[in-house]
């Protein structure tokens, strides 16, 4: 059977080759050559068949992707037959096919030579023409193609192209006239006409294609808007509001015209006026979400300064989501806002909104998670992000926030299950998983199990080697525990020189001191930590004392013992030190 379909194809092929080079029943062909353009080469039964085999295993080798055998089958054909057009069509077709365009020239012109008519063929000379730069001559080919067929109207757009690119500007123009002729007016010849004007500055005419445009249609708006934007752009703003006036008069909300005329308003600084027309094209319905998104992202990055701007983009964004209160990009777009104003909770409920309308857009719910974090809603953030891990379950920053989750709520197994089941998702970002580690290496240290967490901690530097936040945990867990303390001063103090004036970062850097017995130096860092924020901060006040204390400063000491009491969060041993007056580690 599988010889049988084999014969089929071949047959078939062969059958195509012989209506391709158009050979009768004769054993002889005629050819042209440059010596005499009527002599005959006569084939013998042999010849032919050797050439039709040939052709027909070239076709079938084309057909399979062997592009290099099916040109050496088709040259062989040339070897049989010197001025065979379709093996010469067939080469050129291939090498233009892989990107050999002046190497095809050559066959396409000597098929086409030998086959004028044929459309195939000049089409494909046509087209390498074009892609090596040669204009002039494309041009030329096209025109033989609308000339033997002038029905096909896609030759003429193809000839006009081709025009343009050769420089011949008026002759393109001639082109389209005669498209227009057998079409009609045509929006695409008609920008296309009025571009061309424009750039021969010939204002008028390009006024003209325009005009012809509404004359066409004179419901289309869209056509008197392009007129209006002709005549604002070419600084004639009186001719440009009477086509807005013709417009409003068909639909007074069109908002295209509205937006127009803001721009028009705008540029003679008319600010009031402006926004007036862009809140009119808001209210409208038909206008696009995303032409009005595109309008809200230049308001986006306005500074907080201009407090108009900022209310004029407030004053939007509640258009936007009453005219779209089904649409989940109204909502992101509001969240985006007030989120960019630090109303963290209005612009997570914002972003809540969106994802009830459209849960598919994980970039949301990034937002949702990260403003849980922000907002110290741990519930929030562990169902948020479970529910995330369920809808996207490939996405590994889902895994950091619900793990991160759980170590705040002290579900420190859950969130270390909760690393290791997502850490096969990130793929090559080395960073990334740094983070997957530190969460870990935070849960270890918690549970005590501090061999497991040094690891994870190990993991996390090798992968993010100037990860200072990282450095600076590491470096206050070994303080705690007293261990490796030459390791956390340096880590303490790597972090502190990649984050400078952090108030954390310091008090970690001067209790690792504090540890080695280092007062001074410890004294010196507490003190930059205090200065940079950590005045209302318990925990550094109590730091402070505790180290005022070992410097022989007890009633120092003691004053900063009675602040860090005040702010409600110290140590355990605080109450004791301050009854006492002494020291408690």
């Amino acid at each position: 059977m599988k010889f049988m379909r084999s014969s089929v194809v071949l047959f078939l092929l062969f059958a195509l080759s012989v209506l391709l080079f158009g050979c009768k029943s004769s054993r002889t062909i005629t050819q042209k050559t440059d010596e005499d353009n009527s002599e005959k080469l006569p084939l013998s039964y042999g010849e032919l068949r050797k050439l039709d085999v040939n052709f027909s295993e070239g076709l079938i080798k084309k057909m399979q992707g062997d592009y290099p055998e099916a040109i050496d089958k088709f040259k062989k054909c040339l070897d049989v037959y010197p001025n065979h057009a379709a093996s010469m069509y067939e080469i050129a077709f291939i090498d233009n096919g892989g990107g050999k365009s002046a190497e095809a020239i050559p066959y396409a012109q000597k098929a086409v030579s030998l086959d004028e008519t044929n459309e195939w063929y000049r089409l494909l000379l046509a087209k390498c023409y074009m892609e090596t730069g040669k204009f002039v001559d494309a041009s030329s080919s096209f025109e033989k193609l609308v000339k033997y067929n002038p029905e096909n109207v896609d030759y003429y757009f193809l000839w006009s192209s081709a025009l343009l690119h050769a420089g011949k500007v008026k002759d393109a123009l001639e082109v389209y006239d005669r498209i227009e002729q057998k079409i009609g007016v045509s929006e695409e010849i008609c920008l296309q006409k009025e571009r061309i004007y424009l750039s021969q500055n010939q204002f008028d005419k390009a006024v003209a294609e325009a005009q012809k445009l509404i004359n066409s249609t004179p419901s289309e708006t869209r056509y008197y808007n392009m007129l209006a934007e002709l005549y604002l752009q070419n600084n004639k703003p009186e001719k440009a509001m009477e086509v807005c006036n013709k417009v409003f008069e068909i639909n007074p909300k069109e908002p295209r015209t509205h937006l127009l005329l803001a721009e028009y308003y705008e540029s003679l600084s008319d600010d009031a006026k402006a926004f007036s027309h862009v809140k009119v094209a808001f209210e409208n319905p038909d206008m696009s979400i995303d032409e009005k998104v595109k309008i809200l992202i230049g308001y986006f990055n306005i500074p907080e300064k201009f407090k108009e701007e900022r209310e004029e983009s407030a004053e939007l964004i509640n258009i936007l989501v009453r005219v779209h209160p089904n649409d989940a990009k109204s909502y992101s777009m509001q969240g985006d806002f007030l989120n960019r104003d630090g109303k963290n909770n209005e612009a997570r409920d914002a972003f809540r909104r969106a994802i009830q309308l459209d849960k598919t857009r994980y970039p949301i719910w990034k937002q949702v998670m990260a403003l849980d974090e922000m907002l110290g809603d741990f519930d929030s953030m562990e169902s948020d992000s479970r529910q995330a891990i369920e809808l996207f379950p490939s996405e590994p920053l889902s895994y950091i926030f619900n793990a991160s989750a759980n170590y705040q709520k002290k579900n420190y197994k859950q969130a270390i299950e909760i690393i290791d089941n997502g850490k096969d998702y990130v793929a090559g970002d080395k960073k990334l998983l740094a983070q997957f580690y530190s969460v870990q290496g935070d849960c270890y240290n918690a549970t005590k199990e501090y061999p497991l967490s040094d690891e994870k901690f190990e993991k996390t530097l090798n992968l993010d080697p100037d990860n200072a936040n990282v450095m600076n945990n590491w470096a206050y867990y070994l303080s705690l525990r007293n261990e490796k303390l030459d390791k956390a001063e340096k880590m303490g103090s790597r972090a502190n020189q990649l984050v400078k004036d952090n108030a954390s970062y310091e008090d970690t850097y001067a209790w690792v001191l504090y540890k080695q017995k280092n007062y001074e130096e410890a004294k010196r860092w507490q003190e930059k930590a205090l200065e940079h924020g950590g005045e209302k901060n318990g925990t550094l006040l109590e730091h402070y004392g505790d180290i005022l204390f070992q410097l022989g400063q007890p009633d120092n000491a003691y004053e900063y013992w009675q602040k860090a009491k005040v702010t409600g969060k110290h140590s355990d041993l605080l109450d004791k030190k301050i009854s006492d007056k002494k020291m408690y580690e």
